[in-house]
């Protein structure tokens, strides 16, 4: 009979990480506070999706003539526009504070609407629900964060 050899040897330690990524390549995993790829692109497109609700509510807005104060004798005031913005570029851009972008722009949204209350309550309500759909998505997007492993 013919014996059988001894295993081999297996090294104590695991093997080194890979080296970081060089300029113009991808990163494979987010780092600890980045969104996911599929939760960054949901964030992103319902920060568009409220950006372009604020648009068809201003056209509305115009057509029935009570126009709310941020649209200036049928100029869009880009004032309301500016942190839902800044909300999507930050999740297109895999900011670590994408999400915590957002919910200041609902804050914002949310402030907004409140001064259109008054004299314009249509417009007011619609800037309302969209300032909900915001924080319902980035609410929604904290679940994609990718953990601090220190923690």
């Amino acid at each position: 009979m013919v014996p059988i050899p001894p295993p081999p040897d297996f090294e104590s330690s695991p093997p080194p990480p890979p080296p970081p990524p060089g300029p113009g390549q991808a990163r494979t995993f987010p780092r600890p506070g980045e969104l996911t790829l599929g939760w960054r692109w949901v964030l992103a497109l319902g920060w568009i999706s409220v950006l372009v609700g604020m648009i068809a509510v201003a056209d509305a807005a115009r057509v029935i003539n009570k126009p709310p104060f941020w649209l200036d004798n049928g100029l869009l005031i880009v004032v309301p526009f500016a942190l839902p913005l800044l909300a999507a570029a930050a999740a297109l851009l895999n900011h670590r504070l994408a999400p915590w972008c957002g919910f200041v722009a609902v804050v914002w949204l949310g402030a907004i609407a409140l001064v259109d209350r008054v004299d314009t309550p249509g417009v007011a309500a619609g800037l309302g629900v969209l300032a909900v759909i915001g924080l319902l998505t980035t609410t929604a997007s904290l679940a994609g964060r990718m953990p601090d492993p220190s923690a």
